[in-house]
């Protein structure tokens, strides 16, 4: 019962920070004691009684008001003591030579003018020892309630829960690495040094730890042998992706986990939220972390009232955990998905409270809602990303394609018309280029009307002050359906992984980077506009099998096989490049382009939907697709039954 309290104790002061007030107590407590020591120096040393009892209690008193005024100017007990950086350093010192020159006037104008004066240079001298002493103590206690904290975190932990760890490379990143290790992560792993290929750093030493030299996999297993590695650390994405067929294969071979420290630039610059974390398929895709103008992002949000449709899910949510984060007033989610949209509210619910946030069921199918939900909220911007994506089930579903991506569109796109929205911003996707598929298709019919209504506005033949712009980029990693999951769970399962074809390929990016790309080109849409993204170099999806099977640990033919199925209805083997001289223009932003696309005639636009409205109204899945194929004469479908219509 006793070991369980003290237990209890020590779990409490390893998870809870120091009471500020506690801490300029205990500051105080330990400069008082400073200049106590030091006035009983001056005490031993000199040949005249002049120090009494009476003056040690008046130093006291005198000390402890001067330091409490010192650490109060300076603010040096607001540090969280046992996570103390050079900043709280610099402000201790900052606090201890105010203490010093306030001692020093004190004791200047108390003894001016008497016999233990002697042209002030005891008390100069009294001064700095003060200084130096109180400074001194100060880093100590620090340094001591750091160590208790380490040790209290750690009790109760087996050796054998704590993991040798390597942290890679011994460039400022690397050492940064190594002191959020040794700062949040302690009590799970433990540094025993850094490895490298370099040869120049053979046998020398980085903050106190060895740093190891590796030429193949022989030596790699000799040291994971001896020094029991069961974790190695890479500073960065890029590092782990440069040694994807070296440290990280090796690793994957013998089962040692894989970390990386994510970037720490994040939208509310928290470290907090970095963790460490298992290195993940998408780290290893070979292209450079996009970065966006946050500045801008958050000066154009500023104050302003946002609706996000298809909010809960895997796009519409990324943009709301990023827009929370925004100096919003309002966030607006809009879906007909029960579920998810529940699972939203439980996690944005305590995020950012001073952003209010509201979570509407409703589809964008149903023009009367969408009218009532602007009327309620009066928006300010608009991003739009409810939509049917699957390319199989849509290749059967067509007229719910068009209905969801067709005409749910143009009803918020009207909707934000009639309610002056300033800018309303779509999602689309790169199977809208040359589509071979319903969904792409459908895409590409809302992108039309879409740019045509801007063109209208724009040209003053419409009223309205709505700038509409478009984004398009490819498959996103992570997202409900795509592949990186589905394989993750194929792989679990002992396999097969399923690929469609071995030739086949796809440009990919992820979640939160498609979603930072939306945000900054709505602050580069001056209406009408259709944004491209860069996506890098395309990815083969038989290759991203192989890494993943082998990420895991697993030998491909051994282990685990690749099953290979065929093309699913309306798949191509190559997605359209998004970006190239001919069919963009640059932008500002290096990532981002502007489609060169044909103009359409409003007249003719809506006359093409009028005759696609009545032939999904009408449920006929044929003349549905071949009103879609009218509307867009590039569309030609690929391993679908609906072939014959191109004909």
């Amino acid at each position: 019962m006793k070991n369980e309290k003290i237990e209890k104790i020590i779990s409490y002061f390893a998870k809870h920070y120091i009471n500020r007030y506690w801490v300029l107590l205990i500051d105080t407590v330990t400069s008082v004691v400073s200049s106590l020591l030091v006035l009983a120096v001056f005490d031993y040393f000199t040949t005249q009684e002049i120090f009494t009892f009476r003056w040690y209690l008046a130093g006291a008193g005198c000390s402890a008001l001067i330091s409490l005024m010192a650490f109060l100017m300076t603010r040096s007990y607001v540090g969280v003591v046992r996570h103390t950086t050079m900043r709280e350093m610099w402000r201790i010192s900052f606090a201890s030579i105010v203490k010093a020159l306030a001692v020093m006037l004190v004791l200047f104008f108390y003894f001016k003018g008497s016999e233990y004066y002697v042209n002030g240079g005891w008390i100069l001298l009294f001064s700095v020892l003060d200084m130096i002493l109180t400074l001194f103590l100060l880093i100590m206690v620090r340094v001591l309630v750091t160590n208790i904290y380490n040790v209290m975190s750690l009790s109760g932990v087996p050796d054998y829960y704590v993991k040798n760890t390597l942290v890679y490379g011994t460039d400022d990143d690397s050492v940064n690495t190594l002191n959020f290790l040794e700062k949040t992560l302690h009590a799970s792993y433990r540094c025993v040094g850094f490895i490298t290929h370099d040869t120049h750093d053979k046998s020398k030493m980085l903050c106190g730890y060895k740093i190891y030299h590796v030429d193949n996999k022989r030596d790699f297993a000799r040291l994971v042998t001896s020094r029991m590695i069961s974790a190695i650390v890479f500073p960065s994405n890029v590092a782990a992706r440069n040694e994807q067929d070296n440290l990280v294969k090796f690793c994957s071979e013998r089962r040692i986990q894989i970390l990386v420290r994510p970037s720490l630039t994040t939208f509310d610059d928290s470290i907090f939220r970095n963790k460490i974390r298992e290195i993940k398929i998408e780290d290893l895709l070979g292209r450079d972390e996009i970065k966006i103008s946050i500045l801008e992002i958050r000066e154009f949000l500023t104050d302003k009232v946002v609706v996000v449709t298809g909010g809960a899910g895997s796009i519409g949510g990324e943009l709301c955990r990023q827009l929370v984060n925004m100096p919003i007033r309002k966030l607006i989610l809009v879906d007909f998905a029960e579920t998810p949209m529940h699972n939203m509210q439980l996690e944005l619910r305590s995020q950012a409270p001073r952003v209010e946030k509201k979570f509407v069921i409703a589809d964008v199918r149903n023009k009367d809602r969408i009218d009532a939900l602007f009327d309620k909220y009066r928006p300010n911007v608009v991003f739009h990303a409810a939509a049917y994506k699957h390319v199989p089930l849509m290749e059967s579903n067509p007229v719910e394609a068009v209905q969801a991506n067709v005409f749910g569109t143009k009803n918020v796109v009207d909707a934000s018309i009639r309610y002056n929205i300033e800018k309303f911003v779509m999602i689309s996707t790169d199977k809208a280029v040359n589509p071979t598929n319903v969904m792409g298709a459908s895409k590409r019919i809302a992108e039309i009307y879409v740019q045509t209504v801007g063109k209208e506005i724009s040209s003053g033949r419409m009223p309205g002050k709505t700038k509409f712009v478009t984004t398009r980029f490819g498959n996103v990693l992570g997202s409900n359906g795509s592949v990186i999951p589905l394989f993750k769970e194929q792989i679990a399962k002992g396999g097969p992984v399923t690929v469609t074809d071995p030739r086949i390929i796809r440009y990919f990016m992820t979640i939160s980077e498609a979603c930072s790309l939306v945000l900054e080109a709505a602050t580069m849409g001056e209406g009408n506009d259709i944004f491209v993204f860069d996506m890098g170099a395309p990815v083969k999806i038989d290759d991203l099998a192989r890494k993943m099977i082998s990420l895991a640990g697993l030998q491909l033919g051994k282990d685990i096989d690749i099953k290979y199925v065929g093309l699913r209805p309306g798949e191509k083997l190559y997605e359209e490049l998004l970006k190239d001289e001919e069919n963009t223009l640059p932008t500002v932003h290096k990532k981002i382009f502007r489609a060169k696309v044909r103009e359409y005639d409003m007249a003719a636009v809506d006359h093409e939907l009028e005759n696609l409205r009545i032939a999904a109204l009408g449920m006929k899945k044929d003349d549905t697709v071949l009103a879609m194929k009218n509307i867009v004469p590039e569309y030609k479908s690929a391993n679908s039954r609906y072939e014959r219509l191109d004909s």
